[in-house]
């Protein structure tokens, strides 16, 4: 007689493996392995991360300038608006809002939860176009008890025809976001507000949060400084791709092109940053970026006063790893590498302790020990 399990030779087929695990046990048993395996990932992950607290030494971002002020002026504000609940759900509706004025129309989803709250976070997009990551946090913290709205952008930028007039196409973003906090201070009572930006996001934050005051609360992920010297060393597709759609269009070689964006641009993270305060800042970089490469993200850092930073051993698209978001790309939903979402954990306990929330987010304390040795060495190096 065979032991069940081994592989007996002999028989009609030469080779018949006698399978001890049915399909149903085998199931719950795959679970059970990607679940091991992901402990494993989670480990190996969060020792490679560290933290790196608050510079001690800040003593608070320079006064804006009164020229500021009057670049990015919002005038008399909006004239009329319209809004459609889109989703109702246990912990957020979802509404669609249409605000009129002056600098264009400015479409909004907003996301807010049962309980009427004083604070916002708004998500900056990527980019234009389909706000499919912006959509994904913007609804993670609203189901975490935050209202958020995400101020869409228009695909301007994109269009080689506008290529002179990018610098008005920045400018007036900016405006928008300003009558946006002003729609919201106005109609929903709001008087606290956050940001959360990944990528051009994160850039968006530091410019939009650098010219006005009432965007206290910023986490910056992934983004960077200095566009001009960014676009030229980001190996980012998108970017080459509209370089050489303008320069075709405009019929420029690739200094001329660069040598008019260091002409016209004005709203750059270099010359607005600094007058955030990074007392009440969160940034996140990936040391081994090169569509926002490193060392303008560390330039940003900077220029924010070297607040709190996690830094993660990742490239700018593999940073998804560190997010609940990888999830959504996959087939099944446990087979995800990372199932903790850990760059939003990092981003809600800030807004919790920021926003005076009573939660205190415990479960940040196991990632903290894990990190500690990377977090010791990367205070030494970072500060």
């Amino acid at each position: 007689m065979v032991d069940r399990g081994c592989i007996v030779l002999g028989s009609p087929l030469r080779f018949k493996l006698h399978v001890l695990i049915s399909a149903r046990r085998w199931g719950a048993t795959r679970k059970l392995l990607v679940r091991l395996l992901s402990l494993l990932f989670i480990s190996a992950l969060l020792c490679s991360c560290a933290f790196v607290a608050q510079n001690p030494n800040y003593q608070g971002p320079p006064p804006r300038s009164a020229e500021i002020e009057s670049y990015y002026a919002k005038g008399d504000s909006y004239s009329s608006y319209s809004e459609e609940v889109l989703t109702v759900k246990s912990d957020y509706v979802h509404r669609k809002i249409a605000i009129q004025t002056h600098a264009g129309a400015i479409n909004i989803d907003y996301f807010a939860g049962p309980e009427k709250s004083e604070d916002l976070i708004f998500v900056f997009p990527v980019l234009g176009g389909k706000n499919i990551i912006a959509d994904y946090f913007a609804r993670y913290f609203a189901q975490h008890g935050f209202d958020t709205a995400i101020v869409n952008r228009v695909d301007d930028f994109k269009d080689p025809s506008k290529f002179y007039q990018l610098e008005e196409v920045f400018r007036q973003n900016v405006v928008r976001d300003r009558l946006a906090i002003d729609f919201f201070e106005r109609e929903y009572g709001k008087k606290n507000f956050g940001t959360f930006g990944i990528s051009r996001g994160a850039i968006n934050v530091a410019i939009s949060a650098g010219v006005d005051p009432r965007l206290k609360y910023n986490v910056m992920a992934m983004g960077g400084t200095d566009l001009v010297s960014l676009f030229k060393e980001s190996d980012q597709r998108g970017i080459t791709k509209y370089r050489n759609r303008v320069m075709a269009y405009h019929n420029l070689t690739e200094e001329e092109f660069y040598s008019q964006l260091e002409r016209q641009i004005k709203t750059d993270p270099k010359n607005l940053a600094q007058f955030i305060d990074g007392r009440n800042s969160l940034v996140v970089l990936s040391v081994f970026d090169h569509a926002v490469p490193f060392k303008y993200g560390e330039q940003l850092r900077e220029q924010l006063g070297n607040p709190r930073t996690v830094y993660v051993a990742a490239g700018h698209l593999t940073s998804i790893l560190y997010t609940q978001y990888a999830k959504l790309l996959l087939p099944f939903r446990e087979l995800c590498l990372f199932p903790r979402d850990y760059i939003e954990s990092e981003a809600l306990s800030f807004y919790r302790s920021s926003f005076k929330r009573d939660e205190y987010s415990w479960w940040m304390l196991p990632y903290r020990v894990l990190q500690l040795p990377f977090s010791l060495l990367g205070s030494a190096l970072a500060n």
